[in-house]
């Protein structure tokens, strides 16, 4: 009897072990941008090769979405020796309050994320954010 439940035991704890390897959990920072807060969320973390789900939210300084702002997104691949530029710039998709893309990733590595911030007047300021990918 003991046998059996302590064999149960192992069995059941290596299963929580390797099954929690493979999750991956989301991402979330804020950087400042003139006078707004950009908030940047990726559903995963790290990053993986191919299609990322990334979102962007933009606050003024009482925490309320920013009124009137627009948002572009620049995502890129620090430059390296012998090796040709990535970088792809990209308009996301108004969703509620968030600004929602797919970021499709072609390599591992350290990724930067530009996004900037364009008020009604003309004024733009720039957020970047490093993300680590898989």
């Amino acid at each position: 009897m003991y046998r059996t439940v302590s064999k149960f035991m192992i069995a059941a704890v290596a299963l929580t072990v390797l099954s929690g390897w493979g999750l991956s959990k989301g991402y979330e920072s804020q950087k400042s941008a003139g006078g707004n807060t950009v908030t940047l969320r990726a559903e995963k973390y790290p990053l993986i090769k191919g299609d990322n789900t990334i979102s962007i939210e933009v606050t003024d300084k009482s925490k309320k979405p920013a009124a009137n702002t627009g948002v572009k997104v620049r995502y890129f691949m620090p430059p390296m020796p012998g090796m040709a530029p990535m970088a792809y710039e990209v308009q996301p998709v108004k969703k509620g309050d968030a600004h929602a893309f797919i970021a499709n990733i072609p390599m591992e590595g350290v990724w930067k994320v530009e996004v900037t911030v364009s008020d009604a007047a003309g004024g733009e300021s720039n957020a970047t954010f490093n993300l680590d990918a898989r």
